[in-house]
């Protein structure tokens, strides 16, 4: 099958606390070298700080690396002001500053700042789709990419009481940690699969999004931050259901998604998907670098 013409397969299921995990298998995108957000911040490449004044929903990305960074939609950046997560993904040019658009993860703090560091962790699927699905549309300035925050801080809210895990400055942080802390033996069993450039993850038979990389490297990086993510929709009691079929119809559902390009933020053409899938992804040099989708369950703002 394919997805946004790359020929993609799905392969086993791997089953990690009632989420089913699904590798998709695909061919490398042959594109111009990157690092990713996790291996630019462990290098002491990248640093993210708030911009002057601050503001909720922008932060300042400086790449000191001589070649692009990639940040992913529904990544976490810890620290500063307040937590925060990538509202689309960005190429971030060489030697550059970028002002790249975030939406709060953490309502009960301002002002404190900390350091402000990757968490290698992706917000769940839940939130990524409501995001997604309300991102404003572009005025001008690519960087100007907003999404409903009150909907965030709902959906933060709502996992800290699902979950009975509170927290002082309603972080979602604090829930995921918890969470990833519950299944980290069977996270640690998580490798990627030969040539798995993508990742469905799916309770029962209920799809809760796609990853998809450029290239099999790219994925690792992310593969267990996203696994971890989506944990938070997961639900013990769903072992033994059959997704394949599910994941079959939504990655046919993606492919034939209204699909609107425009100038992305830093490096690239980002791919905007509407319709019976929420999804938002980069593009560069023709080549697809990430797509992230989600089943779209909430109304288009």
């Amino acid at each position: 099958m394919q997805v946004l013409s790359i020929e993609v397969t799905v392969g086993e299921v791997q089953e990690i606390g009632g989420l089913s995990v699904i590798p998709v298998i695909g061919v490398q995108q042959e594109g111009p070298p990157h690092l990713t957000g996790p291996e630019a911040f462990e290098a002491g490449l990248l640093e993210v700080s708030e911009l002057d004044p601050p503001q909720v929903p922008s932060l300042m990305v400086t790449n000191t690396a001589d070649v692009p960074v990639l940040l992913v939609e529904g990544e976490m950046l810890v620290g500063a002001d307040q937590n925060r997560t990538m509202n689309v993904t960005v190429l971030c040019p060489p030697d550059s500053i970028t002002r790249v658009p975030v939406s709060c993860v953490e309502a009960g703090r301002w002002g404190t700042r900390r350091a402000m560091t990757a968490s290698f962790r992706h917000a769940p699927g839940s939130l990524r789709s409501i995001k997604t699905a309300n991102l404003r549309p572009r005025y001008g300035d690519a960087s100007d990419r907003p999404s409903d925050q009150g909907l965030v801080w709902e959906e933060v809210d709502r996992q800290s009481e699902l979950h009975n895990i509170p927290s002082e400055t309603s972080a979602l942080e604090d829930v995921q940690e918890e969470i990833e802390n519950r299944i980290a033996s069977e996270l640690d069993d998580l490798i990627p699969a030969p040539n798995q450039v993508g990742v469905v993850c799916a309770v029962g038979d209920e799809v809760l999004g796609l990853d998809l990389f450029d290239r099999p490297a790219t994925l690792a990086q992310y593969l267990r931050g996203i696994v971890a993510g989506h944990a938070l929709d997961a639900d013990p009691r769903s072992n033994g259901h059959d997704p394949i079929t599910s994941i079959e119809r939504f990655l046919a559902q993606v492919d034939a998604a209204e699909s609107e390009d425009g100038h992305g933020v830093g490096l690239g053409e980002e791919i905007l998907l509407r319709g019976e899938v929420a999804g938002i992804g980069l593009s560069y040099d023709r080549r697809l670098v990430h797509l992230a989708a989600f089943p779209n369950r909430v109304e288009v703002a």
